[in-house]
């Protein structure tokens, strides 16, 4: 996952976020706080999954192909 789409997505989840405290109920407020800061996490520890991914690969040489990263340059 490219940079600029995790700092997307964790903009969106912020934005759901943000527009939850003006707009429910402090249960559902609650919530839906919650499955953004869960989604968030999970975003950022896949992206780090993939970065850490692509290290390794460039470090034994074989390197990702660049569309699809799970594609082994032969």
């Amino acid at each position: 996952m490219k940079r600029s789409r995790l700092m997307g997505a964790l903009a969106g989840y912020a934005l759901i976020a943000l527009s939850a405290t003006f707009t429910l109920e402090e249960k559902f407020r609650y919530a839906v706080w919650v499955l953004m800061g869960g989604l968030a996490l999970k975003s950022w520890v896949a992206a780090e999954k993939l970065r850490a991914e692509h290290a390794s690969q460039a470090a034994e040489g074989g390197g990702a192909d660049e569309v699809n990263a799970h594609k082994k340059n032969d």
